[in-house]
């Protein structure tokens, strides 16, 4: 044991120190093997945990390295996977623009059937037919198409506004008389042109005199 005084080592049943004779019986002394071995079980331990800790943190970046090789090594997948996707829908557009430009143009084909004017008479007497001739154009001419004229008079309809099935003559104009006869004279006619299937392409509302006569629009 080390004396608490001088520091020098005695034996461990020594009761007084051999060099300046302080008891060694009391508190304060240490023992100086047991000393050294606690601070080299102590730096071991130390040791250990750093080597641990390195460990670790090796670890760690391995795996980070390896998550991030990875998703770099998806997204230039996912980056191929698009370039062919938009190639294919390059194609797809070409395409569809084609279709567009087909069905634009029979579209137009179809809505240049338009009402450009035509005239509405009516006889003298209320006990004649209405009749109503449509010009349509002359390029129509000798196709089929239906059409319905609905008159009225102060907000109240005077006939059914029947759809007619008619052919467009030479000259371009589409005539129709109504059903039967009225009790008044019409203010307002609707005109409605339809193709031969039924689907209406153009219509016009004319405001009329209420009187006999041919009245234009």
């Amino acid at each position: 044991m080390l004396c608490p005084e001088c520091n020098t080592e005695n034996s461990d049943n020594a009761k007084f120190c051999k060099n300046c004779g302080a008891s060694l019986s009391g508190k304060g002394f240490s023992q100086g093997p047991m000393v050294s071995q606690g601070r080299a079980s102590s730096n071991q331990s130390v040791v250990s945990d750093n080597r641990n800790m390195m460990i670790i943190v090796l670890a760690v970046v391995l795996c980070a390295v390896i998550i991030v090789g990875a998703l770099v090594l998806m997204n230039n997948n996912n980056s191929s996977d698009s370039e062919t996707v938009v190639s294919d829908n390059d194609d797809a557009d070409t395409v569809d623009a084609d279709d567009q430009e087909e069905s634009s143009t029979t579209a137009s084909a179809v809505n240049s059937w338009k009402i450009h004017s035509g005239s509405i008479s009516t006889g003298s007497s209320l006990s004649d037919k209405t009749y109503c001739s449509v010009y349509v154009g002359t390029e129509h001419a000798g196709e089929n198409c239906k059409i319905s004229v609905l008159y009225s008079r102060d907000g109240s309809n005077l006939n059914q506004g029947n759809i007619v099935p008619k052919t467009v003559d030479s000259s371009g104009y589409v005539s129709v008389p109504s059903a039967y006869a009225f009790d008044y004279y019409p203010d307002t006619a609707l005109v409605t042109i339809y193709d031969a299937n039924g689907k209406e392409l153009d219509h016009l509302t004319v405001n009329l005199a209420e009187q006999s006569g041919t009245q234009t629009f």
